[in-house]
């Protein structure tokens, strides 16, 4: 499993065919609907996952990943508003 929390809106890499990716929120003063979308082409997406102000659950955003994939985080729709999470991929859960 891979973890970051700096720069959560990175291209990141799928090393590991049929993972799945999580994100935590840890601090945002708004509610936040996030998805994954292919590097290049935001028409390859996953569905809003919604992620409640002050909730700090852990969540799948994504599964079943190809190895190779490349993928950003995205926030859906216009939000100002700082936000901190982490966000772990690789993962079999």
């Amino acid at each position: 499993m891979r973890t970051a929390s700096a720069d959560l809106l990175a291209v990141r890499t799928i090393t590991a065919d049929g993972s799945d990716v999580y994100l935590r929120i840890t601090s945002s003063p708004a509610d936040l609907e996030i998805r994954w979308y292919r590097d290049g082409d935001q028409r390859v997406a996953g569905s809003p996952v919604l992620f409640p102000a002050g909730d700090r659950s852990r969540r799948r955003i994504g599964s079943n990943f190809r190895a190779g994939t490349t993928f950003c985080l995205g926030v859906v729709g216009a939000s100002g508003d700082a936000w901190c999470g982490v966000v772990d991929w690789n993962v079999y859960s």
